[in-house]
């Protein structure tokens, strides 16, 4: 985290040390913003709310979801995972609730499913977004009462599991067209995290790419001294950078490989076709409006965790007080109870 002689990232109360998070020595940053967001992920890490990733392609969600993992309690740290892309509706019931033997044709066994291989642990759900919508509300049973079904059973399972979830696309848009519900969405998001783009952290493209020329120069024997030409650096720099960190990691690693010597030139930088891509507004908030609601209970454990602290708790969920002191009032919630309760 941020460069790479100085990866200490400080937390709400405590320096978080690297050496607990082997996932962070991926994590290279040196943006304000993204520094701010990964110096709350201690605060993350200690509650068991459900956690939702936004960000696109290549910004490094599961990095940060693993992360999460490994700083939070002993018991939570063992993870399971599974990409919800191209999951059709049977093989994502048996992906994530599991089946028992002869629940269909082809089930010569039992299988448990990630949520109870999870159990007790923690469970990552990449590509969310692309759940099929029958699904969707057995995920929510999963994550709002603990409880799973397996195919073929008739009994509902209990599960214990911290969920963290990612998706590249705007989930607030999919449930406009009728593709995500709105219910599953609220309760994935009650702690938001927005990964910002790389065209968003110039400051990063750079000592990025002088991470992977190394990182590359080490594992096929190059010379390590390599560097860029001043017009390989504004080239990288003017580049929109689509595919994010790993079409940047990709770029730099054609480049050491077919460079020929220690210095990068521009010609060395080849990039590949993407799809245009249009700047995407942050998915915590549209046209002003918060884009989950917390319910009762979830907002009081949100002021436990802050104190109270209504200033910070808009901070975390990018919404502004007035919003939030209306939530309490709406929901009847003793402020001062929780100050007094904080203080004691």
């Amino acid at each position: 985290m941020i460069p790479l002689d100085h990866r200490v990232v400080q937390g709400k109360d405590h320096p978080l040390d690297p050496a607990r998070i082997p996932e962070f020595t991926d994590i290279i940053t040196a943006d304000p913003q993204l520094t701010e967001i990964l110096s709350w992920l201690l605060i993350y890490a200690d509650s068991d709310l459900p956690i939702l990733l936004t960000g696109d392609p290549g910004t490094g969600k599961e990095l940060v979801a693993m992360a999460i993992f490994a700083l939070g309690p002993a018991r939570r740290r063992a993870s399971q995972r599974l990409n919800c892309a191209a999951l059709t509706e049977s093989l994502a019931s048996s992906e994530l609730f599991g089946h028992l033997r002869g629940a269909f044709t082809g089930a010569d066994h039992a299988r448990p499913g990630k949520f109870r291989l999870a159990h007790g642990g923690s469970l990552f759900l990449d590509e969310v977004g692309e759940l099929p919508l029958a699904i969707q509300p057995k995920l929510l049973r999963a994550v709002e009462q603990g409880e799973i079904e397996p195919v073929g059973g008739d009994a509902a399972v209990k599960v214990d599991v911290r969920l963290v979830a990612a998706s590249n696309q705007d989930l607030v848009r999919l449930i406009a067209q009728g593709r995500f519900r709105q219910d599953l969405y609220d309760r994935l998001a009650v702690l938001a995290i927005h990964l910002p783009p790389l065209r968003e952290r110039p400051g990063d493209i750079l000592l990025l790419a002088g991470h992977f020329a190394r990182e590359t120069a080490r594992r096929y024997a190059r010379d390590q001294s390599i560097q860029f030409s001043g017009a390989a650096r504004r080239r990288l720099q003017k580049h929109l950078w689509p595919g994010n960190v790993r079409e940047l990691k990709n770029v730099v690693t054609r480049a050491v490989l077919f460079s020929g010597g220690s210095l990068i030139r521009e010609e060395d930088l080849a990039f590949t076709p993407y799809p245009s891509v249009a700047k995407q507004p942050n998915p915590a908030t549209v046209e002003g409006v918060p884009a989950f609601r917390p319910s009762a209970r979830q907002l009081k454990e949100l002021l436990d965790l802050e104190g109270g602290n209504v200033s910070a708790l808009s901070r975390r969920l990018q919404v502004c007080s007035k919003t939030i002191y209306r939530w309490l009032r709406t929901y009847h919630i003793d402020l001062m109870g929780i100050r007094e309760a904080a203080v004691i």
